[in-house]
């Protein structure tokens, strides 16, 4: 259920501006610590110090400020994505390059963030295509990541980018939520370190002349 609020007008300005991130800096922590049960108005506004009839002011609900927490998250970690992997060509480099950043994904929070969003979706249509909105770059930025890998190592054309990039997506949450859940790293690590030993097969030659 959405946890209703008032709608107000939004001033412009910078102290506005600053006293909005501050609203959401709160309400990810609250939604990190406490889950999505515990983040209410007033466990937001102690995360923050602050009243929490300024969270109305600012937001038409508290999920609209849990959602715009996971937002501002959402776009941080994809950035840092982009970054890593603006020159990635080959399969095992593209296994190594999300490997060494999947653990800041988990240590910033941001993993905890997405689980508990999603969790509380199931039963929410609103929130539910609110969460979704947010995992939309990410398979975008996959999609576009894919082809061009798969171009560049022959594979390009096998398998539409599309579907690889959905499953891909679903994944990588799904394996990032189970180790966040379980609390073991080492199983990420092992994950890909097999992903790379694959990948390294993937795009290996053929031997003694054989067929593509």
């Amino acid at each position: 259920m959405a946890k209703p609020g008032r709608r107000s007008a939004i001033k412009g300005g910078k102290s506005s501006t600053a006293k909005r991130d501050h609203l959401v800096d709160a309400a990810f922590r609250a939604l990190r610590e406490e889950g999505f049960a515990g983040a209410s108005a007033r466990a937001i506004a102690a995360c923050g110090g602050f009243n929490s009839a300024l969270i109305f002011y600012y937001f038409d609900s508290v999920n609209d400020l849990l959602v715009e927490a996971l937002s501002r998250s959402s776009r941080a970690q994809l950035e840092k994505y982009e970054d890593a992997l603006a020159s990635v060509t080959t399969l095992p480099d593209l296994v190594a390059s999300v490997k060494s950043r999947i653990h800041d994904d988990m240590e910033s929070g941001h993993v905890k963030v997405v689980a508990e969003l999603i969790g509380a979706s199931s039963s929410d249509e609103q929130l539910r295509a609110a969460v979704f909105e947010q995992v939309k770059p990410w398979m975008e930025f996959t999609e576009r990541t894919v082809e061009r890998i798969l171009a560049s190592s022959g594979l390009g054309g096998l398998v539409p980018a599309a579907r690889v990039s959905f499953v891909i997506v679903a994944l990588f949450l799904g394996m990032e939520l189970l180790a966040d859940v379980a609390g073991d790293d080492e199983m990420v690590d092992g994950l890909f370190d097999s992903a790379h030993r694959l990948a390294g097969l993937l795009g290996a030659p053929p031997r003694n002349g054989a067929a593509r």
